[in-house]
Order: structure tokens, then sequence, then C-alpha cells
């Protein structure tokens, strides 16, 4: 189903466009803006600088590989590339699937840079540190995912890039929004908001609990482990007492991967060209 060649031919193409390289020049600057704000800190330098570079660096991780992910894929299209790809012996789901997994493999390497320049910055606590990497690490593979889900189904560049971090915006933000609805409503409209927006977070990857920056400072279970919200249920802390927090992280980037493959590879199988 996966094509080995085709993977590498997408890989190929982020060293021809510069991708890696200019990620991490763009960490390196981020990184030394980090170290040079944490000098101006009182107290505890070397954790101001781990707290603010690996939220910077986080964020420039994702805007790098959704950006890349969507302008190829709408370049692919507008170049006929796709079609000329389709006629060769490959199928759609696996035309589909492949890039998939050249964009995980390029999400992977940017978050091993990233975890690498974190690790430089200061003195992380060893275990949450290794956590942290594997949470951004799986965090990223969702959104190359989201990024080719979004160009597949749109046919601007620009908008399946913003409809990309759109949807990263709202799932950073979705313990925030689920803590305000879990609150008494005092008008009828808000406890019809709320009850949206409790079936909007099912279908929303809970990326708010992945990549925590206290886990570099405290580790993880000094920073109080994975944050779940009081109204989270017995079903969702027996989850995390099972598979722990990296099993947990890894199970929920999974479904959600599979989701968004399931409905990029609806979209493109039912596609006429």
């Amino acid at each position: 189903m996966i094509s080995g060649p085709l993977v590498k031919f997408v890989l190929t193409a982020a060293r021809r466009d510069k991708l890696l390289v200019t990620l991490l020049l763009m960490i390196v600057i981020g990184a030394a803006l980090s170290v040079f704000l944490g000098g101006a800190a009182i107290t505890e330098e070397d954790s101001f600088a781990l707290v603010f570079g690996a939220g910077g660096l986080r964020f420039l991780g994702v805007i790098g590989l959704v950006l890349f992910s969507c302008f190829y894929i709408r370049r692919s299209f507008e170049t006929k590339e796709v079609e000329f790809l389709l006629s060769r012996p490959i199928s759609r789901i696996g035309f589909l699937f492949s890039h998939a997994l050249a964009f995980m493999i390029l999400a992977c390497a940017v978050s091993a840079v990233i975890a690498g320049a974190v690790f430089f910055l200061g003195k992380p606590d060893t275990a949450g540190w290794m956590v942290w990497g594997v949470s951004i690490a799986v965090e990223n593979m969702v959104m190359v995912v989201a990024a080719l889900f979004f160009s597949m189904v749109l046919s601007s560049a620009a908008g399946s890039a913003l409809a990309t971090l759109g949807l990263y915006v709202l799932a950073r933000l979705i313990g925030t929004l689920l803590g305000i609805a879990s609150l008494t409503p005092e008008k009828w409209i808000f406890a019809v908001l709320d009850n949206v927006m409790n079936f909007i977070s099912v279908f929303v990857p809970r990326l708010d609990m992945m990549g925590q920056t206290s886990w570099l400072v405290y580790g993880v279970q000094g920073a109080g482990g994975i944050g779940f919200l009081e109204t989270a249920g017995p079903y969702a802390h027996m989850m995390v007492q099972h598979l722990h927090l990296a099993g947990f992280l890894l199970l929920q980037g999974g479904i959600f991967v599979l989701l968004l493959l399931a409905a990029a590879s609806f979209d493109f199988i039912r596609r006429q060209f």
C-alpha cells in the first residue's frame, strides 16, 4: 500500500525546498533569543529560557511543517504531478498513505531537532524532557496529517494552511473551552453552546495535554501528570493509569491520525480527475 519510492520522492522535495535547513536556522535563532531573554530574568534564568524556548520552538515547528505540507500538496495538484503519479502503478490509497508517512517522518525529524535544542537550553528534568519530546512528535504528526487532509479538500494552499492552523489553535484551547463549558450556565443559550462544545471536543485532539512546559521544569509527576480536568471521567483516568502518560499520548495521536486519513481517503477516492 505504501510506496517507498514515493516516500523518498517527497523527502527529496523537502530537502530541495530547504525545509529542514530553514527550520534549523529558525530554531537556532529562537534558542538564542530564549537564552537572551532568560538572561534578563531576575531569578531562575535557566528555567525561564527553557520554558520560553520550548513554547516558541514548538509553535515554530508546527508552522513550518504545516506550510510545507499544504503548499507542497497544492503545488502537486497545480502542476498535474498528482495525475502523473496516479498514472503509475500506485493506488490512490497508496498515494495518500505514502505522503502521510513522508510528512510524519519529517515531523519526527523536526521534533527531534527541537527536543535537542530544548535540552541544551537549560537543565530539564530528564523524564519530563523525554515525554515532552514524544508528545511534540505526536502533535506534529497529527498536524501534518491534518494539513494533508485540508490541502486535499480545499483548493487553496493558503486556505488549507489557515484551516490547519485554526484547528491547531482550537486544539490548544479546547481544555480551557471545556473548563468554561463545565460551569453552570446562566442562560439557556449558554447551555446549548456548552453541549455543542462538548460535541465538538470529541473530534478535536487534546493538544493542550501535550508538550506541557511544566514537565521540563518539575517532571511529569511533579507537574501534575497529564493535567486532566476535574470533570474527566474514570475511563480517562483508567487509560492513563494502564497506558501511562506516553502510551496515552501515542494512542490519542494514532486515533486522530487514522480519523484524518480516513476522511482524506473518502474525499480523494471520490474525486474525479
